[in-house]
């Protein structure tokens, strides 16, 4: 349920001045491309994306199952393994210390920014944490290669860190499965934050807890956000999640980009029929009027269809969609949309919702 919008508040090459965006992400195309009894098969998760995130703020990403969101942040946390592969594109971050494209980095460089520049929150305590050694060593493994203090310095620094997530230090004895699933989501938070670097991407990182956790823990991570002045890529499929934390939000459908935007424009005027349809679906006070699913299913991204994707589940598909597919433009300041309507008639779209 929405509760209401918040006001929108080393390979070092040249240093980048502080007003350019944190992170841009340039044409990229990454794909999974496999070969089976002579047969090669390519799957495009990630078509054709483009999007900055500037510095200090909170981006969202949002899409159901199979949109590319996963694809996507891998791609920029250079965390990606055969059969996926980057095809052609650009992911550059201009850190304090200077502009790095992640792809031209080698491994001892790019181990080197992970945790004190660029840290994941990633989806699933228990797959982070391991069950049979205690939480300090976590710690340790994480942690311990990045910072410049050794032995008792380290402890109360990771134990100052844990206040900050409100977890009393003595969690650090404890073992994974003595804690709370809201307790290991927060040390997986600290454990991403202690480093305190300038990107983190936090990959559902409140899938399975109840409600009343889940606030806890989206209001920690902009406590965090805004004391270490990092930017966070927040990814979820969880609408009302954007729409109470994020200050700018992606739409994703199909491997690509199609809407982007203020999270505050975007949900008043939504520029593209998908985005309007999953801000219709979630639940308001008082609204007792039946909800209308999106009919279809998402295109396979190894064989999508022509022009735009979304067309064979749009009602407003015309003749164009069919045949090209859209940009991504300026519809409105600062709001940018992939959708041929949109761009002819805005107030078209309005109607979805």
């Amino acid at each position: 349920m929405i509760t209401g919008l918040r006001p929108i508040p080393p390979s070092v090459e040249l240093k980048a001045p502080q007003t350019a965006p944190l992170l841009a992400v340039d044409r990229l195309k990454a794909y999974y491309k496999t070969q089976l009894f002579g047969v090669d098969r390519e799957v495009r998760a990630v078509d054709d994306v483009s999007l900055k995130i500037n510095r200090n703020e909170i981006y969202g990403l949002a899409g159901e199952s199979s949109s590319g969101k996963s694809s996507l942040i891998k791609t920029i946390a250079g965390a990606i393994r055969p059969p996926f592969r980057v095809i052609e594109g650009s992911v550059r971050f201009n850190f304090k210390d200077g502009e790095r494209d992640i792809y031209k980095l080698s491994p001892q460089e790019l181990s080197a920014i992970r945790w004190s520049h660029l840290s994941y929150i990633m989806q699933g305590s228990m797959s982070v944490l391991n069950p049979v050694r205690r939480i300090k060593h976590a710690f340790a493994d994480f942690a311990l290669p990045h910072v410049r203090v050794k032995g008792g310095d380290f402890t109360r620094l990771v134990e100052r860190h844990l206040k900050r997530v409100h977890l009393d230090p003595a969690v650090l004895q404890a073992y994974p499965h003595e804690l709370s699933g809201g307790m290991r989501q927060r040390v997986t938070i600290a454990l991403a934050t202690v480093c305190s670097p300038e990107f983190i991407i936090a990959d559902e990182p409140t899938t399975a807890l109840d409600v009343i956790v889940q606030k806890g823990v989206l209001s920690m991570v902009r406590e965090i956000q805004q004391e270490l002045g990092s930017s966070v890529l927040f990814v979820t499929h969880d609408m009302a999640v954007h729409a109470n934390l994020t200050d700018r939000l992606g739409i994703m459908y199909a491997g690509r980009l199609v809407e982007e935007g203020r999270t505050r424009d975007v949900f008043k005027k939504p520029l593209h029929p998908y985005t309007a349809h999953l801000i219709s679906s979630l639940p308001r006070i008082g609204d007792e009027a039946p909800k209308k699913g999106l009919e279809g299913s998402p295109p396979s991204l190894a064989d999508p269809p022509s022009g735009c994707r979304f067309h064979p589940r749009c009602p407003l598909a015309i003749d164009i969609c069919h045949r090209e597919a859209p940009q991504m433009v300026e519809i409105l300041p600062g709001h940018r949309a992939a959708c041929h309507v949109a761009q002819a008639d805005p107030t078209r779209v309005e109607a979805v919702a």
